[in-house]
């Protein structure tokens, strides 16, 4: 199908000032293809499953805080460098979705299973490769500084967490296959399910029962594999029962494709470069922050725990984003994988509105809350702390609306502008903190502008490239007819 004459204008706001005030133009906001219901009817369960992911490791720290802090310290360390690792071939991954929702929204359902499998088997290959490493573990970690006795700790842990590295690793292509398919509900029910295995099993194997059992760090490392396989599993499980008919060429799909897998590893890793290089920029900064001080150290950490209260909602709409971009680009319909992206912005810039008046307006409220275990030693560390969540205020709304672009230009497909621009601006960014810290002397508020700037600079750039709408020719779908999927034709004349 041919996107019409009309699809493919530049929509801005058309109503004047006085309609945003009415009922009627909220109720066309909320309820119209691609407004705010569709957006969060993804959004919810894309914060749910990305939240899961956090307690997992949460709960495997928490237990083990109260068994052993050196053996938490062990394993906190030790899963930060799998994650690390596992950032690329997740990368990879994630960015099924893309390809997914392209398939989807063009009706072009055979080839939706051939390229999931192509990222479950890259997943199965990282996975056993980070396996693999394990007897380099304990000595990585000691050239870095770590005692025996901790390496020795770390690599025990990292070697029965890694038994679950393929499925960690390879669930993320068969999450994708329901995202894309906008059926997030699927991913969150067992990235729950995978979840309660985890809460369950680490206290159980960590301190064991009536003394028998009492793994410890082992014992967390079992609980958090064990979960991981549960959640692969199932999603295997509901992927092959979702194509019962076959349409969607999962089930004939379970082969190597060389067509497939050469494009998803080509866009596919442009992608995960521009993540991992994200992940560098960030673990650089917190670095920084320990080469500072302590108390800037910690003042930074509450920073990072209270703008996570907007990353997940923030997240979840720049994943929605990416699948609803996919689906109408892929349907032939950019004016509707436009609106997807504005309403996005709109519904992020709201939430991120609350959060930044709540810091301005009561800063040390928040950081108090922080305090109350040992309020004295904390005096250091309050007025430090107050100024940084100031400078989240700000922070909040830069990094949503950075999270957003991103996913729709993601979910086009538009891979290599997103990957060389990220490159660039995180090469500035790198020389900003390093100039400002170790030669000029400036201190930790010089990093969070910087980290401001930063995104900003990021905020703009995919701002200008989504704007100027290059993104609409990216599609990955064939550029012969189609026939596309009916759910998308009909939505082509509802909302105009």
């Amino acid at each position: 199908m041919r996107p019409s004459t009309e699809d493919n204008q530049t929509y801005g706001p058309s109503l004047p000032w006085a309609k945003f005030f009415t009922l009627a133009f909220w109720r066309v906001f909320y309820s119209r293809p691609c407004g705010a219901r569709d957006v969060l009817r993804l959004t919810f369960p894309f914060m749910v499953s990305f939240g899961t992911i956090t307690i997992v490791t949460l709960t495997d720290r928490l237990c083990l805080s109260w068994y052993d802090p050196y053996e938490m310290n062990a394993a906190f360390q030790s899963s930060c460098l799998f994650w690390t690792l596992a950032v690329f071939p997740t990368g990879i991954g994630t960015f099924v979705n893309t390809f997914v929702s392209q398939y989807n929204g063009a009706g072009q359902n055979k080839r939706i299973g051939p390229v999931v499998w192509q990222g479950v088997f890259i997943g199965i290959a990282f996975g056993a490769l980070v396996m693999a490493i394990t007897p380099l573990i304990g000595p990585f970690f000691r050239a870095v500084g770590a005692t025996d006795s901790t390496a020795a700790l770390e690599q025990k842990y990292w070697a029965y967490m890694s038994l679950g590295a393929i499925a960690a690793i390879a669930l993320e292509p068969l999450c994708s296959f329901f995202e894309g398919l906008c059926e997030p509900k699927t991913v969150m029910i067992f990235a729950l399910a995978g979840m309660l295995v985890n809460v369950v099993l680490d206290p159980i194997l960590i301190f064991g029962v009536c003394g028998r059992l009492r793994l410890g760090l082992v014992g967390a490392g079992i609980a958090s594999a064990v979960s991981f396989w549960t959640m692969f599993l199932l999603l295997l499980y509901a992927a092959f029962k979702r194509d019962a008919t076959g349409e969607l060429g999962f089930r004939s799909g379970c082969r190597f494709n060389m067509p497939e897998m050469k494009r998803l590893t080509y866009y596919g890793s442009m992608s995960a470069a521009q993540q991992s290089v994200e992940h560098v920029f960030f673990g650089v900064f917190t670095l920084l922050m320990g080469w500072l001080g302590d108390d800037e150290s910690a003042a930074t950490a509450i920073g990072y725990n209270l703008n996570s209260l907007l990353y997940m909602p923030a997240a979840g709409m720049g994943l929605a984003a990416t699948t609803l971009v996919g689906n109408y680009l892929g349907a032939g319909k950019p004016r509707l994988a436009r609106r997807a992206t504005f309403t996005s912005i709109a519904l992020a810039a709201s939430f991120a509105a609350v959060f930044s008046v709540a810091f301005l307006a009561a800063p040390g409220f928040f950081v108090g809350l922080y305090g109350l275990g040992d309020p004295d030693a904390f005096e250091k560390i309050r007025p430090i702390a107050v100024m940084i969540l100031r400078i989240v205020a700000v922070y909040l709304y830069v990094d949503a609306c950075n999270l957003i672009f991103t996913g729709a230009l993601r979910g086009a497909g538009d891979a290599r502008f997103i990957m060389r621009a990220t490159f660039i601006i995180v090469g500035l960014a790198l020389a900003a903190l390093f100039i400002g810290v170790r030669v000029a002397g400036f201190g930790v508020y010089w990093c969070w502008w910087a980290l401001t700037g930063y995104l900003t600079a990021n905020t703009l750039v995919f701002f200008i490239r989504f704007a100027r709408g290059k993104w609409a020719t990216k599609t990955l779908v064939d550029a012969t007819p189609h026939l596309v999927d009916s759910s998308f034709k009909s939505d082509d004349n509802k909302g105009r």
